[in-house]
């Protein structure tokens, strides 16, 4: 049986710790406060604590074949510090697949298609750590786009007007982020791989429809168009052959309608 450990059990690590302990992994997730050691309790998941900036690192967090890091910058001063504190740690070799979650903010904002090989920001949390990790043979960088499911959806984040409206998005469903996350564990598929759906409708296109669907009015869409570049995710297409429960995210469930695992 593959045992994962999760590093951020977030809305992403904790729901990615539930689906794989229903399909037979052992799972483990580390706490850094009651709230969350509570909530691991009521999930019936195993957990260790875990502070990240003290200097000792536990025995747990090594005994593990997948290690997945879900940890955002915002949380960790010591950022990199932090990653290189783990790697450089005597049993970090018995590891054999380390997954990052980073994200497709890396990107240098421009109107080109971003692939994997895409130009990255300089002066960037995200793309530091991820040229830490790319020297390793034993690493998995997940470059998420916007993630939505449950409580998040568009409609949400706009009340009397939407700049511009015909912008497209790249957003990924929750339920999808974990299915694909479980299928690069299973085959602990390592490399660079962009995640998101595959379609890429409008934001005027998304609201118009969840206002539909929630019985709301319709804010004012301004005209305009930033020319978001479309996130291309043929590489992970091609690698796992996931079929995308939704690959449109006009079709993305609101919490009203959403099914469980």
């Amino acid at each position: 049986m593959k045992k994962v450990t999760i590093i951020g059990a977030g809305w992403l690590g904790l729901n990615l710790a539930k689906f794989l302990q229903q399909d037979s992994y052992r799972v483990f997730c580390s706490y850094r406060n009651k709230a969350l050691e509570l909530k691991l309790k009521k999930e019936k998941i195993d957990s260790f604590f875990l502070n990240l900036n003290e200097d000792i690192l536990p025995a747990e967090l090594f005994d593990t074949d997948t290690l997945c890091i879900f940890i955002p910058p915002s949380q960790n001063a010591n950022y990199e510090k932090i990653f290189l504190r783990i790697i450089e740690h005597k049993d970090f070799s018995k590891i054999k697949q380390l997954i990052f979650s980073s994200s497709t903010s890396v990107y240098i904002e421009n109107h080109t298609k971003k692939y994997e090989n895409s130009p990255l920001k300089t002066d960037n949390q995200i793309v530091e750590v991820e040229n830490i990790l790319k020297k390793l043979h034993n690493t998995t960088i997940l470059r998420f786009a916007g993630l939505m499911g449950e409580k998040r959806y568009l409609a949400k984040y706009y009340n009397a007007t939407v700049p511009n409206a015909q912008t497209t998005v790249n957003h990924i469903h929750l339920e999808d982020a974990v299915g694909i996350l479980e299928r690069i564990i299973s085959k602990n598929i390592l490399g660079i791989y962009n995640i998101c759906a595959p379609l890429h409708p409008t934001k005027k296109d998304i609201i118009t429809q969840q206002c539909k669907i929630l019985n709301k009015k319709l804010p004012y869409f301004e005209k305009g168009n930033s020319k978001k570049a479309i996130v291309i995710t043929d590489k992970i297409d091609k690698k796992i052959s996931y079929m995308y429960r939704y690959s449109n995210p006009i079709d993305f469930p609101l919490i009203e309608n959403q099914a469980p695992f």
